[in-house]
Formats: C-alpha cells, structure tokens, sequence
C-alpha cells in the first residue's frame, strides 16, 4: 500500500483511524515519504518496530476504505 492520499482523504483518514500519537506520527511521515530507517530515527526505535507499526497502521486504513 502505498501513502499517496489527497489532502482531503488524509484528513478524512487521520480523523477516522483514531490513532495513538505514535501512529498519527508515522501515518504523517509515511505521507511525507518518510523510509523505515527513517521513521525508526525519528522515533528513536528499531526498524522492526516501526515496520510493526506501519503494518498495524495499513490493517487499520484498510478497515476503513
């Protein structure tokens, strides 16, 4: 899945998933283009984790559309 929404369906999304402020984070940088690596840095946490979340995050998206 890739992070490519409009503005529109970003703010939709983001006000619809009800994220933790880890998530809304990541939800932000993989807008941004953000890489694992550097999702990971940004948040002082391991690369597995931050793919861990991003997973959780995509399951969540593709509840809501």
């Amino acid at each position: 899945m890739k992070f490519d929404f409009t503005k529109d369906e970003y703010e939709y999304l983001k006000d619809k998933l009800m994220l933790n402020d880890d998530l809304a984070r990541i939800f932000e940088m993989k807008i941004k283009g953000y890489s694992i690596t550097k999702i990971a840095m940004e948040l002082n946490i391991s690369e597995r984790t931050a793919s861990r979340w991003i997973s959780k995050l995509k399951k969540k998206i593709i509840k809501i559309i």
